[in-house]
């Protein structure tokens, strides 16, 4: 009975110390580039960008939507809600360029008239296309539906307002400058 009720505590007393350090986990300093996770809300990590996402004051000032007056400024936003699972790489004119998650939001400098976005989800190829001159903000948007038996994404329809409002609360995981 002795051998069991140590074995017993010897069990409960691993299981904390692993805990423990599960527990502990170091905070980055403030200024530190790290990648991104969405959480839900309970505050667990569902999904991270494999990249270290821009500090806090690139956040800050991509969030004053400035124009470059040499450039077209794209932000690309992702809608949140009902979207936690995924990262999602979106390219331009046919070329990779930047990973996304639920609840962030990219910055792109290109050069000014069309250009083609893309992404894939479910298998699906889902396309849309943005343009504008120099000195000129666009937004486009990213949406989608995670249940546990589909996903289900695509070009949102919302308004620039709208997504400049979704921005201004996402979080910057990207800012590329294309010439």
């Amino acid at each position: 009975m002795r051998i069991v009720s140590f074995v017993f505590a010897l069990s409960i007393g691993l299981a904390a110390v692993l805990l423990a350090g599960c527990a502990a986990t170091a905070t980055p300093a403030p200024h530190a580039q790290v990648p991104f996770c969405h959480k839900d809300t309970h505050g667990r990590s569902r999904v991270c960008t494999q990249n270290a996402a821009p500090g806090p004051e690139r956040d800050a000032e991509a969030k004053q939507f400035r124009a470059s007056p040499d450039a077209l400024t794209l932000y690309i936003v992702r809608n949140g809600r009902g979207d936690w699972l995924h990262a999602i790489d979106v390219s331009v004119d046919g070329h990779p360029v930047v990973e996304t998650v639920p609840g962030s939001m990219v910055r792109l400098r290109l050069k000014p008239g069309p250009h083609r976005l893309a992404f894939e989800s479910g298998g699906r190829t889902y396309e849309t296309t943005v343009g504008g001159e120099a000195g000129q903000i666009v937004f486009a948007g990213v949406e989608g539906r995670e249940i546990a038996w589909h996903d289900s994404h695509a070009w949102s329809g919302e308004s620039a307002e709208r997504l400049k409002a979704r921005a201004a609360t996402a979080r910057l995981v990207a800012d590329v400058r294309y010439d």
